[in-house]
């Protein structure tokens, strides 16, 4: 993967005849790429308000960590999916050399884009979702809306949609939403809002796909019930965590459950070209447009309404490694996108279409298609890495590890001796930390685990991997390891630290 170097603090001297050396600038102890990911990691996780701290374990951890004087080095972070030195740098050189206009920062009087911005996003999701064989049918139906702002903000809003319909037909019944696990966060959205999450189980044992029958039987279960009813479903075709493809046949269940219990379909297409290209991807929302336009539309899913509720979440941080740009193509029906942006006007101000304008603009350029493929055989290349280091050098089984060719992440099992404890995913994570000062994440995507395992991000340098590797191997991280590490105790045995030069002597 190209990137750019990052200069040195000050040039070394052309004359070295003194004898002290006092002009000769301290030399670095990592590469240009750690250090910015340590002045990064430092930004995001030091927070001095202690109040504040208690809304995120990584930051009460980290604080932990640096009352002890850093014993491992700096903090290393692979948590959430941060792009600090991983950002590509075409983009960020596009970034840079951008000149906005003055009507470029204003609000917009619409949540879901102004409407070239949106003329843009739905050329490119035509023809990106191979949609155009499709256009006398229902893609020639879809309004596509450019959100400047994560797709959690169209998450919620959706929620908001369904929980109000579902209220209005079912006064007394509870809403269930159904959401794999692993999973992203969607618990975090939609139990707020006032949806009961159900869980639909994603296991190694059946390849860490969804298993239809055990669905089926969660899922009938539930429409037995009077009590509890089906509002909306989650299908996240290219997984996060486990990188794993979905059959189309996911999405098409789901669908036609939603159909029949008059519930809402999320469609969160969010890594659906963060993939290696050598895979062939597999394209839900256009499977869903073919399942409308069975028999010519003639068919009981469209007279169900279902056209009306159903919404597909893309966003393009993930896509180039700039998370906080938040602009995303919300697809969905012109009347759902009009209910959308109806709770995103009571809701918020419209505000970041700056950003759009940046990202439409960079999306058009040949620089944006090089780099969706170079960055995804790196992703493919680096968890390759990590994985055979786990099995050669660690100590993990094969099958203990899945590496999935879509998305930034992979997963692995916890060592063996933290897979019997009832917090036993967030103890390994807190453990490794103290004794590692290498921070990953647990529970917070592995609700109801059916599994014991942890995500890692790799969307940073290779040099910041390969530093995460030494300190496992040299901390004593194996998966069969005899007992678990010494918890905060570990943060009194520093371990060795990586030195890349050493001063010259006179």
């Amino acid at each position: 993967m190209s990137r750019t170097f990052e200069r040195q603090d000050a040039p070394f001297p052309s004359d070295r005849s003194t004898s002290d050396h006092s002009d000769i600038p301290a030399p670095p102890l990592h590469t240009p790429f750690m250090r910015r990911h340590i002045r990064a990691a430092a930004d995001h996780l030091r927070n001095d308000s202690e109040q504040l701290r208690q809304c995120s374990p990584e930051q009460q951890l980290y604080h932990h960590y640096i009352d002890a004087g850093e014993p491992h080095g700096p903090p290393l972070y692979a948590v959430k999916g941060e792009h600090w030195n991983g950002v590509c740098p075409g983009f960020l050189d596009f970034i840079n050399q951008f000149t906005f206009r003055p009507e470029d920062m204003g609000y917009a009087e619409c949540g879901y884009g102004i409407q070239r911005h949106r003329d843009f996003l739905h050329r490119l999701i035509l023809a990106e979702h191979d949609l155009h064989s499709l256009l006398q049918g229902f893609a020639g139906r879809i309004d596509v809306g450019c959100l400047a702002m994560t797709t959690r903000m169209a998450m919620y809003d959706l929620a908001k949609v369904a929980y109000r319909q579902f209220k209005a037909r079912w006064p007394e019944a509870a809403p269930v939403a159904l959401v794999p696990t692993p999973s992203w966060d969607y618990r975090g959205i939609f139990k707020d809002v006032g949806f009961e999450v159900v869980y639909l189980p994603i296991r190694p044992q059946h390849g860490w796909r969804p298993n239809l029958s055990e669905w089926k039987d969660i899922i009938g279960d539930l429409r037995g019930l009077q009590s509890r009813r089906i509002a909306l479903a989650v299908s996240n075709p290219q997984h996060n965590p486990t990188g794993m493809q979905w059959p189309t046949e996911v999405t098409e269940h789901l669908l036609q459950v939603c159909a029949e219990e008059s519930a809402y379909l999320l469609l969160d297409d969010a890594y659906f070209n963060v993939h290696d290209p050598r895979t062939p991807i597999v394209n839900h929302l256009k499977a869903l447009l073919q399942a409308f336009d069975q028999n010519g539309g003639d068919n009981t899913l469209v007279r169900s309404g279902m056209f009306e509720r159903w919404v597909s979440t893309r966003p393009f941080g993930k896509q180039f490694s700039c998370n906080t740009m938040g602009v995303a193509a919300i697809t969905t029906s012109p009347l759902l996108l009009r209910q959308l942006a109806r709770e995103s006007w009571i809701n918020r101000y419209h505000c970041n279409t700056h950003n759009a304008e940046v990202m439409c603009a960079w999306l058009a350029t040949q620089d944006a298609a090089d780099w969706t493929v170079e960055t995804g055989l790196q992703y493919a290349r680096q968890k390759e890495h990590v994985k055979q280091f786990l099995v050669t050098q660690l100590g993990w089984p094969q099958e203990e590890i899945c590496i999935g060719p879509s998305t930034s992440y992979m997963i692995f099992a916890v060592p063996e001796v933290y897979q019997k404890e009832p917090a036993g995913i967030d103890r390994f994570r807190d453990d490794l930390f103290y004794a590692t000062g290498t921070m990953l994440c647990a529970s917070l995507f592995n609700q109801q685990a059916p599994a014991p395992y942890v995500r890692l991000h790799l969307g940073s340098h290779p040099d910041i991997i390969d530093e995460i590797l030494r300190r496992w191997s040299t901390g004593g991280l194996h998966y069969r390891q005899k007992g678990p590490f010494a918890g905060q105790e570990a943060l009194k045995t520093p371990l060795p630290q990586q030195r890349f030069r050493t001063q010259a002597e006179s």
